[in-house]
């Protein structure tokens, strides 16, 4: 069929691809000025003291941590998730089906990104389109709540040693992410109750465990392996100061770490990169820790993470090459 014969379907796919690269241009924009910005206060002197020093044993540790999260829990998770649907694939599947979307994480937009690579693997695996959907959703969902519980036990400590500004900022954060989810689980059930026959309700409810004790135990395991993601993450960035040297102890880390990962996921950057950044220097400035050894953790994180999801990349080029 000749796209001539329907030249507006050919405009709005190229309005739909203009507007994702001026989202991407965007986003990449405000990661770039963050940088920037953070690079004009630094004392490269002092930076260039700590990159001598570095001890790789602690990098390489890291990297080990980050590719078991990727390619065994986050597999696992999203296993289960599927088992919850009632769409089951072989663990192999879910481990590179969960590293390419990490790829297209670190190189795309972010996590809507990831998952848009994630529901398409999916889909060439045969899972429905609307099972694939409920799969992830309540994957990413999981992921979220337990991060802002973890934050939540953590940011007792951290606001009192924070700018006033900031600590506003970081209250006002973690506000609307918890009525974020509450309001989204009003308005699902709501839906359910007040629109019984319709298809949005009847998506929701599926979404539910349905009496069966399997899909309860699928979704208490998955919000369990999350949180474990979540602290592994938090050792990640123990390891990366114990690398560096930093005097920053792992109950330390516990109290910044979540926070500054959950400041780190809104939708406004490419990767997190440099929200990350300016989010980390802002709370290790509380313990006394200047802005060279504040950002240095930060940044090796986000490249040891683009070296651990390199797998994905791998695993998207032989799944493209199979299709030909």
């Amino acid at each position: 069929m000749s796209t001539d014969q329907f030249p507006g379907l050919e405009l709005s796919k190229a309005e739909f691809d203009f507007r994702q690269l001026a989202i991407v241009v965007a986003k990449a924009l405000i990661s770039i000025g963050l940088i920037a910005f953070l690079a004009s206060r630094l004392d490269y002197s002092r930076l260039l003291s700590y990159w001598r020093v570095l001890n790789g044993v602690w990098i390489v540790g890291a990297v080990a941590v980050l590719i078991v999260e990727m390619c065994a829990i986050a597999a696992v998770r999203l296993n289960l998730m599927l088992v919850y649907v009632d769409a089951r694939r072989k663990l192999t599947t879910t481990m590179q089906i969960a590293l390419c979307g990490f790829f297209f994480e670190q190189v795309t937009i972010g996590f809507v990104g990831g998952d848009a690579v994630r529901l398409w693997l999916l889909k060439r695996a045969d899972v429905p389109l609307g099972r694939a959907i409920r799969a992830l959703l309540l994957d990413r969902t999981c992921g979220f709540a337990s991060l802002v519980l973890l934050s939540l036990l953590g940011i007792h400590a951290l606001l009192p040693l924070v700018d006033e500004k900031v600590r506003s900022v970081i209250a006002g954060t973690l506000i609307v992410s918890i009525a974020t989810g509450l309001v989204a689980v009003a308005v699902a059930f709501a839906l359910t109750k007040l629109l019984p026959r319709s298809r949005l309700a009847r998506f929701w409810e599926r979404l539910g465990p349905q009496g069966q004790a399997v899909n309860v135990v699928a979704l208490t395991t998955v919000f369990a392996l999350a949180a474990t993601t979540h602290l592994l993450n938090i050792l990640v960035f123990w390891m990366l100061g114990q690398s560096l040297g930093l005097t920053m102890t792992l109950d330390q880390w516990f109290v910044v770490a979540p926070t500054v990962l959950l400041i780190s996921m809104l939708p406004i950057s490419v990767g997190g990169w440099g929200v990350r950044e300016g989010a980390m220097v802002v709370a290790l400035h509380g313990f006394g820790i200047p802005t060279e050894e504040a950002v240095l953790p930060s940044i090796l994180f986000g490249l040891c993470i683009v070296t651990a999801t390199l797998p994905g990349g791998i695993f998207w080029v032989i799944s493209k090459n199979a299709d030909k």
